[in-house]
C-alpha cells in the first residue's frame, strides 16, 4: 500500500522566504492551513514510526475548468466572460496584490503519481516557480477576451477601467479581504525536477485560455 497526502502551499502562509521549497519553515495563516499542517506532520510521523510508504505532495495553486466558482481564478474568468457578453457590468474582488503560483491541475497529477513510484517515500513541492498577482491574472483574462484594462487608484479605491469604453469593470470590496492575508506564495520545484524528472508544461497564460475556452463552451 502506498499513501499520498494532498498537502498545500498554504502551509507556508506568512513566510518571508521566497521561493518556498521543502525546507522552508511553515507559517500557516488560516484554520485550513493549520489543519493541513497537522496532516503533513502526522504523515511524516507515521512514515518514520511504522515505515509506511506515505508521502506529502505540497502542491501550489493548481487550477482547471473543474475549479469551483467561489475560487478567485474561476470567479474572475466567469465574470469576465459575462462582462464581455453584456450579461454583467462589474467584477468585484479583494486583494489584487496577492501573488500566487498558479499551475494547471492536469500537469500536477503526473508528479502525484511519480512520487508514488519511487523506491522510498518522500515529500515534494509541486509548482511552476512563477508568481502572478491577482491583478495580473485579471488583466491577462480580460486581454484574452479582447478587453484591455487600465488600472487607476490605490487600495480600496483601485479600479479597473475598460480602455475602450472607459467604464469601470473591476472594483474592490473590503469584505473579500482575508482577516489574515497570505501575500505571496511561489514554489521551488527543483527537488521534483531532479528526483521525479518533472516540470510544469502549462503557463499561466495557457491555463487562462483553457479555462476561458471551457467556460465559454459550457455557458
Amino acid at each position: 500500500i502506498k499513501f499520498y497526502q494532498a498537502s498545500t502551499s498554504e502551509l507556508y502562509g506568512n513566510t518571508k522566504s521566497f521561493p518556498q521549497n521543502e525546507k522552508t519553515p511553515f507559517s500557516p495563516r488560516s484554520p485550513y492551513a493549520i489543519a493541513k499542517l497537522y496532516s503533513y506532520w502526522i504523515v511524516k510521523n507515521y512514515r518514520e514510526a511504522y515505515n509506511l510508504f506515505a508521502c506529502n505532495g505540497i502542491l501550489f495553486n493548481h487550477e482547471s475548468p473543474r475549479r469551483g466558482g467561489t475560487f478567485v481564478t474561476k470567479k474572475i474568468i466567469e465574470q469576465a466572460i459575462k462582462i464581455k457578453s453584456g450579461k454583467a457590468k462589474e467584477l468585484i474582488l479583494g486583494n489584487l496584490n496577492a501573488v500566487r503560483d498558479w499551475g494547471y491541475a492536469k500537469d500536477y497529477v503526473e508528479p502525484m503519481w511519480l512520487m508514488l513510484q519511487k523506491k522510498q517515500p518522500d515529500d515534494y513541492v509541486i509548482a511552476t516557480g512563477i508568481g502572478t498577482s491577482v491583478r495580473e491574472f485579471v488583466t491577462k483574462t480580460f486581454a484574452y477576451l479582447g478587453i484591455i484594462i487600465k488600472w487607476r487608484g490605490k487600495g480600496l479605491n483601485e479600479q479597473g477601467i475598460d480602455a475602450k469604453t472607459k467604464k469601470v469593470i473591476v472594483r474592490i470590496n473590503k469584505k473579500y479581504f482575508r482577516p489574515t492575508e497570505v501575500d505571496k506564495l511561489i514554489g521551488n520545484y527543483s527537488k521534483a525536477k531532479k528526483q521525479l524528472n518533472w516540470k510544469p508544461k502549462t503557463t499561466v497564460d495557457e491555463l487562462i485560455q483553457i479555462m476561458v475556452s471551457n467556460s465559454q463552451k459550457n455557458n
